[in-house]
């Protein structure tokens, strides 16, 4: 989901403090505004990330899966790192409803400040459920990306919903992706 520039510019954390100090030299375009000046936030070396719930499932593409017990149904919004990544949200196009989507494909897309990304599907299924609330105020991607923040229900078949679910990461395996 997240370029590969906006993460080695902005996402991943420095091993040693001298590069900790270091800047990116990159700026970002806003569609609506022109160049901006990239906005550099140093992570903190060590520790956990916060903002990684050990109950979800993760992709490399940095979105979460939480699944709905007993039913196929399963949640899916942007991790915290992403958000924070991304920066300011202000554009969220969602997939269809009854839309399939496929694990590992394009299903629709955030555009931030500095950047637009694909939304990338954790699972594949048919969109059930769509956030129409982000559309109107996608800053909630920002403010709470495990709760109201959420993207899209996609219902998923259930004799593959394990074997989907197991593809994707634990919140240890997606921190120590994220560099945490």
């Amino acid at each position: 989901m997240i370029t590969r520039a906006l993460l080695a510019s902005h996402g991943k954390r420095m091993k040693s403090a001298d590069a900790a100090r270091s800047r990116p030299d990159e700026s970002a375009v806003s569609p609506a505004i022109g160049p901006l000046l990239a906005i550099y936030v140093p992570a903190p070396i060590g520790g956990t990330m916060p903002g990684a719930p050990a109950d979800l499932r993760y992709s490399k593409d940095h979105l979460w899966v939480r699944p709905s017990p007993g039913t196929g149904v399963v949640r899916v919004g942007v991790t915290d790192f992403a958000q924070q990544s991304l920066g300011d949200v202000v554009e969220v196009t969602l997939p269809r409803l009854g839309e399939t989507v496929t694990a590992g494909e394009a299903c629709g897309d955030i555009e931030s400040v500095k950047s637009v990304s694909d939304l990338i599907a954790p699972v594949t299924g048919t969109v059930r459920t769509r956030n129409d609330d982000i559309t109107r105020t996608p800053e909630l991607v920002n403010t709470d990306p495990y709760g109201h923040g959420w993207i899209f229900e996609v219902e998923t078949d259930p004799a593959t919903l394990g074997r989907q679910l197991a593809a994707l990461m634990d919140a240890r395996a997606y921190r120590d992706l994220a560099g945490a």
